[in-house]
């Protein structure tokens, strides 16, 4: 009879534990959530995160206040949602940069991008478009080719370890061009030079290169992904091409810190893919030259994981470090 009631009284005791959490859980979001976004105010992931939370706030009925954190190729920002507690009133929009190409390639930061931060949802996604000068005289990859023959060429990039980088070192390896990487401090820098002549090829986002392909200065080659952009159908994949390995997509995706539970993970997670279905942020991100791809909360995980590890490798492959 004892034993039965200290047993009673333990389960009693850990059910009135246990309910301020599940309380919590269900009555989630209650208070403001802090988003913390890599980048500037005005950059492309603060648009990104306010054109989320403008569909998201309201349908969960949630004010977010948005902290723009910059510096250090975005290591600065992810190490500030590992400070965080993990009770789903921080967030983090981000991705490339601090979380998979900065480590990747031996950047020093202080926190593991797999086993620090839960990936909620994909925010959106793009692949980068292989360009060249209208002065190469080049329309197609294999007439690219062909005008590079043995002669070594130029391709701009956004720095190394940049997108554009990777896109530039991996495609002259596939074509065994020879392509002096020429870092500028963003991609769309490149694109102008570009244009200009200065450089030969480059590999930026649409974007970055669109003014330019409507002046005719910039020739699209071919997109680094396994489908045609929306605004550029004529414009061949790499796989269409003739080189099927070269896939680089880019993407950004909302986060939370280790330890967050996974109710709240997975109400956020429906949230943010209801509101990037939604007819305003679709046509938005088509006519950016975007895509989106629908990805349970574990389909995306998984995503998340394999990037880190391909362009960890890619990296080593092509001996891609960062500046420290």
């Amino acid at each position: 009879m004892l034993r039965r009631h200290v047993i009673a009284l333990a389960t009693a005791a850990a059910a009135a534990l246990l309910s301020p959490l599940a309380q919590a859980q269900a009555d989630y979001p209650n208070k403001p959530i802090k988003l913390i976004v890599d980048g500037p105010a005005g950059g492309i992931n603060d648009i990104w995160a306010r054109r989320y939370t403008n569909v998201v706030g309201p349908a969960m009925k949630a004010t977010f206040v948005i902290e723009n954190r910059s510096g250090a190729s975005g290591s600065i920002s992810a190490e500030a949602l590992t400070q965080a507690a993990p009770d789903g009133y921080t967030m983090y929009y981000g991705g490339m940069n601090p979380l998979v190409l900065f480590p990747g390639a031996g950047g020093k930061v202080r926190y593991d991008p797999v086993k620090d931060f839960i990936p909620i949802a994909l925010g959106n996604m793009g692949f980068p478009t292989l360009v060249g000068g209208a002065h190469v005289g080049a329309k197609t990859i294999a007439e690219a080719v062909a005008k590079v023959g043995a002669a070594e060429r130029s391709c701009g990039t956004g720095g190394n370890a940049s997108v554009a980088h990777f896109a530039c070192a991996t495609f002259a390896r596939a074509t065994r061009a020879k392509l002096l990487n020429v870092p500028y401090k963003a991609a769309a820098l490149a694109a102008q030079d570009s244009a200009a002549g200065q450089v030969d090829f480059t590999a930026a986002f649409f974007s970055e290169i669109d003014p330019l392909v409507s002046a005719g200065k910039l020739v699209p080659l071919a997109v680094f992904g396994p489908q045609r952009l929306p605004r550029y159908p004529n414009v061949p994949t790499m796989a269409e091409a003739g080189f099927p390995d070269l896939s680089l997509p880019s993407f950004s995706g909302f986060f939370f810190p280790a330890g967050t539970p996974a109710p709240m993970v997975a109400k956020m997670h429906a949230a943010l893919v209801a509101a990037m279905q939604t007819p305003e942020l679709t046509n938005i991100l088509a006519n950016a030259g975007g895509v989106y791809q629908v990805m349970p909360q574990p389909v995306f995980a998984d995503f998340f994981r394999q990037e880190i590890a391909k362009w960890k490798k890619l990296s080593a492959e092509h001996n891609i470090r960062v500046e420290q």
